[in-house]
C-alpha cells in the first residue's frame, strides 16, 4: 500500500474540539451551565516563504502545459535555491490530487502534470523533473513508512511502501514529501487536501520518526538508525513538533501494561494535550482517559476495560482558546494484560481545568458512593474558590494557598466540582462525577 494513504485522525482533516467548553455560574446569580525527546525548528517557517507561495499559487494555465515552462514559472522570483525548491513544493501540493489509482503512472512526470493526480512516486518524479530543469540537485527516495490505526490495533507493525524526495540546498541535502504536504486519506481512504508545510525541509532527526529510506544513506543522519529502531519509534505528526512536545517516559510506541497507564508528555505552557483511547477502530470515551498537568508537562492516565489491544491517541493545541480544535500529535499501540475499569472510569475534565494548569490529587474514580462522604483533594494555582454544586446547594473547599480540600457528601446522580478564577468574572465548571 501507498505511503500517501496514511491514516491522519483529526476529525475530517481539520481537529478534534471536545465538548470541554466549561460550566459557567454568574457570581450569585442563578446557575448558568453551558457545558474543554523536545526538537529543534523541524521544519523552516511558513512565513519565510510567503510571497514566493502565492506567487506559486498563483501560476496561470498558460505556464502549467510543460515541465520547462512551469519550472521557468514559479522560480522566475526566488532568490535562492530555497526558494526555488519551495515553489515547487507548494505548486504540486496545491495542484496534484492524491490518486492510488494513479501509481502505474508514477514514473512519468509529463503524464502527472497534465492529469493533475497522483501516487506517491508520481508526486516525487513530478518534484525532481522541475527541480532538475531549473537547475536544483534532486533525487527520488523510495523507502517505507509506519503508521498505527485504530481499526489495526495488535496487529503487526505497519510498514508501508512510500517515495519521497532529497533536494540539495546550499551544498546540503534536505528532505522533502510532496505527497504528505499535499494533504492526507482518512481512514475510508479519501482524500482531503491539507496543506501541510512540516514535510518541506524537515530535519533528518525529525524526519526519521515516520520515514525509513531503503538506503541508510538518506536518512541524513550521523548514525543512521536500524528497521527495528525505526519501527519502535512513537508514531508522531506535525503538531509533535509544532507544539513543542516531548516524550518523557515512554520512548517506545508499544507500551505492556496491566490494566492501566500513565505515561508522561513533555509540554511548554501555552499547549494543551488531551487524550482519547480506541480499540477495534472504536473510540471508548472520555472516561478512560484523564489529562492534567505536571511538572514536566502533562500526566495521561488510561484505564483499559478487559484485557486487548488499544491504541492511546494523544491531541494538542497551543493557547487557551477554548474554541480551538485539538490536532492529532502521537499514538501509542498498548497491549494490556488485564482490564480494570476502575468504578465508572475517571472523571469528566472540562476546559478550565487545564488551561487553569488544575491538578487533581482524589477521588479519580467517576463514579462515587452516594450517601457517603470522600474527600476532594486538587490544586488550583489561580483559583480564588472551589465549589461542589449539587442542586441549590454550594460546598466551598477549604483552601491553604493553591490547595483545596475537604470532605463532601456525595449526592445520587452527577455533580459538577466549579471554580471561579481571578482573570473569570463566573465560576467555571472543572470537573464532574457521578453518585450512585
Amino acid at each position: 500500500m501507498d505511503g500517501g494513504a496514511r491514516y491522519q485522525q483529526e476529525t475530517g482533516g481539520t481537529g478534534v474540539s471536545r465538548a470541554m467548553c466549561g460550566w459557567l455560574i454568574p457570581a450569585l446569580l442563578a446557575l448558568e451551565v453551558c457545558l474543554v525527546v523536545a526538537l529543534a525548528s523541524a521544519s523552516p517557517a511558513a512565513h519565510e516563504f510567503a510571497a514566493i507561495d502565492a506567487h506559486a499559487l498563483a501560476a496561470p494555465a498558460s505556464a502549467t502545459g510543460s515541465i520547462s515552462s512551469l519550472s521557468a514559472y514559479l522560480v522566475k522570483p526566488a532568490r535562492n535555491e530555497s526558494e526555488c525548491a519551495r515553489a515547487i513544493f507548494r505548486w504540486i501540493t496545491a495542484r496534484i490530487a492524491y490518486d492510488t489509482s494513479a501509481a502505474s503512472e508514477g514514473l512519468d512526470p509529463d503524464l502527472v502534470l497534465s492529469r493533475r493526480r497522483a501516487a506517491c512516486m508520481g508526486y516525487a518524479s513530478l518534484f525532481k523533473a522541475l527541480a532538475k530543469e531549473a537547475g536544483l540537485k534532486a533525487e527520488t527516495i523510495v523507502g517505507h513508512v509506519k503508521r498505527v490505526k485504530p481499526e489495526m490495533t495488535g496487529g503487526p507493525d505497519l510498514w508501508e511502501n512510500h517515495a519521497w524526495n532529497a533536494v540539495e540546498i546550499a551544498g546540503h541535502w534536505q528532505l522533502v514529501d510532496c505527497c504528505w504536504g499535499a494533504g492526507h486519506c482518512n481512514e475510508r481512504g479519501r482524500f482531503t487536501r491539507k496543506f501541510t508545510p512540516h514535510y518541506f525541509l524537515t530535519a533528518p532527526d525529525v524526519f526519521i520518526y515516520n520515514h525509513f529510506p531503503n538506503n541508510p544513506r538518506w536518512q541524513l543522519l550521523a548514525r543512521p538508525l536500524s528497521r527495528a529502531e525505526f519501527l519502535r519509534r512513537v508514531e508522531v505528526g506535525p503538531t509533535f513538533f509544532d507544539c513543542g512536545l516531548r516524550l518523557v517516559s515512554h520512548p517506545s510506541r508499544r507500551i505492556d501494561a496491566a490494566g492501566s497507564v500513565a505515561l508522561t508528555i513533555g509540554a511548554p505552557p501555552d499547549t494543551f494535550l488531551i487524550a482519547s483511547l480506541y480499540q477495534n477502530g472504536q473510540e471508548l470515551g472520555e472516561q478512560c482517559t484523564f489529562t492534567q498537568r505536571c511538572a514536566e508537562g502533562f500526566a495521561i492516565r488510561a484505564l483499559f476495560p478487559s484485557q486487548g489491544d488499544y491504541v492511546l491517541r494523544i491531541f494538542a493545541r497551543r493557547g487557551d482558546d477554548a474554541s480551538a480544535d485539538y490536532h492529532w500529535a502521537l499514538d501509542y499501540a498498548v497491549h494490556a494484560r488485564s482490564g480494570n475499569n476502575n468504578d465508572g472510569g475517571f472523571p469528566m475534565a472540562y476546559d478550565p481545568f487545564l488551561t487553569h494548569n488544575c491538578r487533581l490529587e482524589g477521588p479519580l474514580s467517576r463514579t462515587l458512593q452516594a450517601g457517603k462522604s470522600v474527600e476532594v483533594s486538587l490544586n488550583a494555582p489561580d483559583a480564588e474558590d472551589v465549589v461542589v454544586v449539587t442542586g441549590d446547594s454550594w460546598k466551598h473547599l477549604p483552601t491553604q494557598r493553591s490547595r483545596f480540600r475537604g470532605e463532601i457528601p456525595v449526592p445520587s446522580g452527577d455533580f459538577v466540582i466549579f471554580a471561579k478564577f481571578a482573570s473569570e468574572s463566573a465560576y467555571e465548571g472543572i470537573l464532574r462525577y457521578t453518585g450512585q
